[in-house]
């Protein structure tokens, strides 16, 4: 319990820390997009990281348990849905800046007018919502794993975490923490994957790639390939970037980083079946860090998922807000740039209360995870008709 505590302060020390250093001498273009100056490895760190929180590896390691590596087929689509969206990144970004937008909807609002703007700010900020309820459960159910507390104090916990540095430094504080959150995930992975599969033999039956079936493949391609395409927090990173050329090289990174990964995280999951092959499968990553690793490796591993397990509840609740902020800084008078700062943050506590509050009362990852994927596929032919 000691060492459990150690880690998990030193977790919050580092994330705080953060916030404190971004926040300094801060203008209201870095709070809002970290000034669009974001270049060389932070690009290929931030568009990376949101694919490996909470609901990815909770959802993706419930597939592994269902149909084995044959998994990889969603970490395959979603490579492939970088690559097509490197296509259409540099066009995206020289728009963004000629334009000045902040947000996805923000842009749509500008090239396709005011009710276009307003359908995607409605199936986005749904989208995210749902998404940050799912973090919110896969960290507070990590949490309340680490430390003998009630999962809903543990759900709490991790929405105050959240805000505290992203009411200090908004944007420039998630590009940040990604970096961040990224190293822990490499470390994570590798380190509790070594072990693992020194500990057991994965039978080469669950290393079949047609296990899924043609159909679920072509359909985990598609979801996963288009939903790239409308993810409103990748084109907030691709408008927060430098330049093209940073934006495309980091592009190519996270396709690597993306597959290696993948590989690596389908390993964990096929030795945590192995140990526990009755489990719920979105309970795999918990269940494993917490009975099958030694003492050091397992506090260290668990505070480490939970920083995973945590890691995009900051994106997702700053593009919601940003959202929010942005549609009535362009759709009422009323408010003016100087002011985004403030409504931002206000939208942040929000969103995380009532992110809190559903995550309390509704436990269904898998259900949550179907919903997400019908709304992002329901924006793709707007998107690409415009690009």
């Amino acid at each position: 319990m000691t060492l459990s505590i150690i880690f998990f302060l030193i977790y919050i020390a580092i994330v705080v820390f953060i916030g404190l250093v971004s926040s300094r001498k801060e203008s209201e273009d870095d709070f809002m997009i970290a000034e669009r100056k974001v270049q060389g490895v932070q690009v290929a760190a931030t568009i990376s990281a949101g694919f490996f929180d909470g609901s990815v590896l909770a959802i993706y390691l419930a597939y592994i348990y269902q149909y084995g590596f044959s998994a990889i087929w969603l970490f395959v689509g979603l490579a492939l849905g970088f690559l097509l969206l490197k296509k259409y990144a540099g066009r995206i970004k020289q728009k963004a800046d000629e334009l000045k937008v902040y947000s996805m909807p923000e842009y749509f609002f500008r090239i396709l007018g005011k009710k276009n703007g307003l359908m995607f700010s409605f199936f986005l900020v749904l989208q995210f919502f749902l998404l940050l309820i799912v973090n919110l459960i896969i960290s507070g159910k990590v949490l309340a794993a680490i430390f003998p507390i009630p999962y809903f104090l543990a759900v709490v916990i991790g929405g105050l975490i959240v805000l505290t540095y992203l009411l200090l430094a908004g944007f420039k504080a998630v590009i940040r923490t990604d970096f961040f959150q990224l190293i822990i995930m490499f470390i994570m992975t590798l380190t509790v994957g070594i072990f693992l599969l020194g500990k057991t033999h994965i039978p080469i039956s669950e290393f079949n790639l047609g296990t899924l079936g043609a159909g679920n493949i072509i359909g985990f391609l598609i979801l996963a390939g288009f939903g790239i395409m409308v993810a409103p927090d990748l084109w907030q990173r691709i408008f927060a970037t430098k330049d093209e050329k940073n934006l495309k090289r980091g592009l190519n990174y996270s396709v690597i980083i993306l597959l290696v990964l993948g590989v690596v995280i389908s390993v964990v999951g096929l030795a945590t079946k192995q140990f526990f092959p009755n489990i719920v499968p979105e309970d795999a990553l918990v269940t494993g860090f917490s009975h099958l690793l030694p003492f050091g490796l397992k506090e260290l591993g668990m505070v480490l998922l939970y920083a995973v397990a945590l890691s995009s509840s900051d994106t997702v609740t700053f593009v919601v807000s940003s959202i929010f902020t942005r549609d009535l800084k362009n759709y009422s008078a009323k408010y003016s740039d100087e002011s985004m700062k403030k409504l931002t943050r206000f939208f942040m506590v929000v969103f995380i209360l009532f992110g809190a509050l559903v995550a309390i009362f509704y436990q269904n990852i898998l259900a949550l995870g179907f919903s997400l994927a019908s709304l992002n596929l329901a924006l793709f032919p707007v998107v690409f008709g415009s690009l």
